[in-house]
């Protein structure tokens, strides 16, 4: 995927991204980071065709994201997004099973492929043997994995997660990051992700995108541009970084 140029306004003119430029590797997971109302949220909305660019074009698989047709598009992107709402009485199940609906028509009947895909979906989530139960009982871990599972049950080469351990305690949010980077390194998926722990991000990607201001101050593997300059230019803080024989590397925050 390329992101070539990107501007962005919402109806209110005033521009949330200026003139982006980026390329999202296959196989690896990116992380966009940068202080809240930066436009990370909103550039993956552009990326995912929820939003349309006033400048700049998308490029998925050597065609521009717009020219796909809605279903083609959900056969190649899986998205989870930060709010995410569905009746209280739905199963665990018959949530996933609505990830199957791109390969379907009206009326069309479950196939032993859309079986097999939900199935496994449930299965690498951890949540087969929760299948059955409704949505509003599972606790806030398990009802983003059972939305991970949804997407997962797209069988898509793509994944996008807009912060996906948000409002999460933190045996939950390693749960979900470790479940996503088992998706990419054993599956293969190329995942893009928002998140906002800067550790976590280090740890977790192979690539950063740092914004600021709706632009991009720095992208690259995150052991090579991670600095105490870059966090102190991006979130107006300093840092310590530090590398660790067993922990990696990771920053203290040492104050403004």
């Amino acid at each position: 995927m390329e992101i070539n140029n990107i501007s962005f306004a919402y109806q209110d003119k005033i521009k949330r991204l200026h003139g982006i430029d980026a390329q999202i590797n296959q196989g690896e997971i990116t992380t966009i980071i940068g202080p809240n109302g930066c436009g990370k949220s909103t550039l993956l909305g552009i990326i995912t065709n929820n939003y349309q660019p006033q400048e700049g074009q998308v490029i998925l698989d050597g065609k521009v994201i717009n020219k796909y047709k809605p279903k083609e598009l959900a056969q190649k992107l899986g998205v989870v997004h930060q709010q995410n709402t569905a009746p209280s009485d739905m199963t665990v199940e018959k949530l996933v099973e609505y990830g199957r609906l791109p390969y379907k028509n009206t009326f069309s009947p479950k196939t032993d492929e859309d079986e097999e895909k939900v199935e496994w979906a449930l299965r690498r989530t951890g949540l087969l043997d929760r299948k059955d139960s409704k949505i509003d009982a599972l606790s806030g871990g398990q009802q983003q994995r059972a939305w991970i599972a949804m997407a997962l049950a797209q069988d898509t080469p793509f994944l996008f997660l807009d912060e996906p351990t948000s409002n999460l305690d933190i045996y939950y949010q390693y749960e979900i990051l470790d479940l996503v980077k088992q998706l990419c390194d054993e599956h293969g998926l190329t995942i893009v992700m928002v998140l906002h722990d800067i550790n976590q991000a280090i740890q977790y990607s192979h690539q950063i995108i740092a914004m600021k201001q709706g632009k991009i101050i720095e992208k690259g593997n995150p052991k090579e541009i991670v600095t105490p300059k870059l966090i102190h230019d991006v979130y107006g803080v300093n840092v310590v970084v530090k590398n660790d024989e067993d922990l990696g590397m990771y920053i203290v925050p040492v104050g403004i």
